[in-house]
């Protein structure tokens, strides 16, 4: 689905000269739930922003679904992310003024579904996140686990290719994370391409394969370690 090719992302300020990645190949196949590890600093945001298309390379190659896509226009890229890429946040971008039935079904505003096709899209999320019974509260009175929630449902609303995750139990406890890690799980298990950002040991165990990154380099790569 989507691969990189010699990735590299350099930030420059006067004469100062950071490599955020150097030459990072990844295959990522339709279906697939890829961790990328390491600390902070690593480059795992960077990386993310770079398969998500909210930045463009320094050098390298980005293809998604077999096409080049590193160095495309910023309106072909948005074109893109509106329809085939969602993201997760550690901080959850929830509008507070909306409910959460509202919060979920932003991202169809403009499509081209009918209004009774967006209900029923939001109204079958509300239900797969188990959401339903807060549809018209707002987030400002729930807890972070239950705002992810909505987040993650938002991110489902318009069946996207790939959902990207940086760092997203960041806010949540433990326990909260073993709950909120085990969605991830269960979307992929039902044909979603998932990727998640994370410094934390205990989460590697819900991915199929494990990208570890370190100073912007790849320093290991394991498969299969559920």
């Amino acid at each position: 689905m989507i691969h990189t090719r010699n990735l590299q992302k350099i930030y420059q300020r006067g004469e100062y000269v950071k490599y955020a990645l150097q030459n990072i190949n990844v295959d990522i196949n339709e279906g697939e739930y890829l961790i990328i590890h390491g600390p902070s600093g690593s480059g795992k945001t960077t990386l993310l922003g770079l398969l998500g298309l909210i930045d463009a390379p320094s050098g390298g190659e980005i293809f998604f679904k077999g096409t080049e896509v590193g160095y495309i226009s910023d309106r072909a890229r948005d074109k893109i992310r509106r329809n085939r890429i969602t993201f997760v946040f550690e901080k959850i971008h929830l509008l507070e003024n909306l409910t959460v039935s509202e919060n979920i079904a932003l991202p169809l505003m403009y499509s081209s579904y009918t209004r009774k096709e967006k209900k029923q899209i939001v109204h079958r999320l509300l239900d797969r996140f188990r959401l339903t019974h807060l549809k018209r509260q707002y987030p400002s009175g729930l807890g972070n686990l239950m705002q992810q929630k909505i987040a993650l449902a938002r991110a489902c609303c318009c069946s996207p290719d790939l959902i990207l995750a940086d760092e997203p139990c960041g806010k949540l406890s433990s326990e909260e994370t073993d709950e909120f890690m085990e969605l991830f799980r269960q979307l992929n298990e039902e044909g979603q391409t998932i990727v998640v950002a994370t410094h934390s040991e205990e989460n590697i165990k819900y991915g199929q394969r494990v990208l570890h990154l370190f100073d912007g380099h790849v320093v290991s790569h394991s498969g299969f370690v559920r």
